[in-house]
This record gives structure tokens, C-alpha cells and sequence, in this order.
């Protein structure tokens, strides 16, 4: 048995369903309120709504599992969670359930950038959360990716879709490395499988483009539009105002901010040619039709 912890979420969903697909038990862990449990569905996955703050759900999502995937991230979350409570607490918790459950391997999703001295929360809080796992005893994987690719295509098409306004955080003039759910569930599934890949950090991208780029591939799919950047010091001003009503813009606002130095953009060209089957997944094929 296999667990995925964040299994409803952009990349979990994925790695719950290619595992599903290719014949593998697999179990999803989720607190079920962001995105719904499915029910009535027939597709062999099996589901434990559980709260990572819950030693016993922790232990009650591990039991009988051989493997366990930590794909859930307090990033995203408008409430009910941040980098520090899921991230790393969260992560923490689950990986000692594993211990004492007997699991052989952790895939742990993290992020270029994760250090104990990153200028980000969520960065420190991921580089906690591979210290937990490296200190375990366990067999142990870390996949650093780049910001995942469709939650940008999100945040930058959204208010163009509303507004005909596609929105850049900071200058949209540089280079950032992306990386595509799709292709990070792909290396999941590898590690899983592939045991040369246990206890490696591997830094895993799809495409490096500016946000700018992104947004004209927008405007272009959608037949016209403009670009609004929210300048550098209305990021700084965001980062604080938004804390109180929205912790998830607050944190976007900081993000880019660090984007905007230029720390998000990494080689990943040695990674990719040492895994070719996988193949790359860039902006051109996340936006094509089905």
C-alpha cells in the first residue's frame, strides 16, 4: 500500500491517480474540506480523511503502507493551515508515524530553494520537514520542483479571464524556473519504483520563463488582454496588509518578491538527462487542448 498525503490536491491528485491507473494500492490521506472527497467512485483509491495536526490520524493513514508520498503543502491554503503547520509540523508528525509503522520509503515533495537560511517561511519550513526525513531512519527521496506551473496559470489568468487584465507580480522580466504537476507526479512514480533514487535530493523543472512570457501565452489563448504588474513596492506593502484577510496573498506577495531577485531560475538539464523517459511538460503542454 501506498499513501499519499494531500492526495486532492494539484500534485497529489496526480500521483493518486497514475498509481491507481497502473494497478498500484494506494491510499489518499486529506482533510477533505478544501477540495471534497469523492464519493461513489469506483477507482480502487482508497480514502482516509484525516488531519496531519492528528498524531492518531497520522498513524491511523500509515498503517499497513509501504511507502508514503508527502505531497500536501499549507502554501496554498486560504485558512486552516500555513508552511509552518503542514509543512513542517505536519511532515514531521507524519514521518514519525511511518517510522513506527514500519514504512520502507518517503517520497517528500520540497522545493529549490528549501534551506534552514532561506528568506522564505515555506522554504525553511520544507528544509525542516527533509532534516525529519533524513534523521528517520528510513529510505528517503526528496523532490525539489519550481513553482508548480498550473497554480501561476491560475493566479496570472484569473483576473484575465474576469477582467481582461492578466495579473504579473513584480517586474515579470525574470527568469523562473516552473515545474509542471504533471512531470513532478512522473518522477514520483520513479522513485517509488526505482531504488537508486533512494536518498537523493533531485531538483526537478519542466520550463524557465518569465511571467511575462506566461501571461502573452494567455492573452493569446484567449484572443487578447493586457498585462498588470504589481510593482515591487506594492508587493512589499502587500506582504504585510494581506496577512490579516488573506495569508495565502500575503505569502504569493513574498514569494515573488523572492522570484523577483532571480533565486527561482536552477539548472535542471543534468536531472533530465539522467531521467529521459520522463517526458518535459512546459507551458506549450499544459495549455494545449485535452
Amino acid at each position: 500500500m501506498i499513501l499519499v498525503a494531500g492526495g486532492t490536491g494539484r500534485l497529489g491528485s496526480q500521483v493518486v491517480r497514475r498509481l491507481a491507473d497502473g494497478g498500484s494500492p494506494v491510499r489518499l490521506m486529506a482533510r477533505g474540506t478544501s477540495v471534497p472527497f469523492a464519493t461513489d467512485v469506483a477507482d480502487g483509491v482508497e480514502r482516509v480523511r484525516g488531519d496531519l495536526a492528528s498524531p492518531l490520524d497520522c498513524a491511523t493513514a500509515v498503517k499497513g503502507c509501504r511507502s508514503v508520498v508527502f505531497a500536501a503543502s499549507g502554501f496554498g491554503l486560504r485558512r486552516t493551515g500555513d508552511p509552518r503547520t503542514v509543512d513542517r509540523d505536519g511532515a514531521a508528525r507524519l514521518i514519525e508515524a511511518a517510522g513506527r509503522a514500519g514504512v520502507e520509503h518517503v517520497v517528500m515533495m520540497s522545493m529549490h530553494g528549501a534551506a534552514a537560511d532561506a528568506p522564505l517561511e515555506f522554504l525553511r519550513m520544507k528544509h525542516a520537514a527533509e532534516e525529519a526525513l533524513s534523521s528517520s531512519g528510513m529510505e528517503g527521496t526528496a523532490i525539489r520542483i519550481g513553482p508548480i506551473l498550473e497554480q501561476f496559470l491560475e493566479v496570472v489568468g484569473a483576473p484575465l479571464a474576469a477582467k481582461g487584465n492578466a495579473l504579473v507580480f513584480g517586474s515579470g522580466r525574470v527568469p523562473i524556473t516552473f515545474t509542471a504537476a504533471a512531470d513532478a507526479a512522473a518522477l514520483v512514480l520513479l522513485a517509488l519504483a526505482e531504488p537508486a533514487l533512494r536518498g537523493r535530493t533531485v531538483e526537478w523543472g519542466s520550463e524557465t520563463m518569465t511571467l511575462d512570457a506566461l501571461a502573452q501565452a494567455l492573452i493569446g489563448r484567449a484572443g487578447g488582454g493586457s498585462v498588470q504588474h504589481v510593482p515591487a513596492a506594492g508587493l512589499r506593502m502587500m506582504s504585510v496588509a494581506a496577512r490579516p484577510f488573506s495569508p495565502f496573498m500575503a505569502r504569493m506577495a513574498r514569494a515573488s518578491l523572492w522570484m523577483e531577485s532571480g533565486a527561482a531560475e536552477f539548472d535542471y538539464a543534468r536531472a533530465r538527462a539522467e531521467f529521459p523517459g520522463i517526458p518535459m511538460r512546459g507551458l506549450a503542454e499544459v495549455l494545449a487542448p485535452g
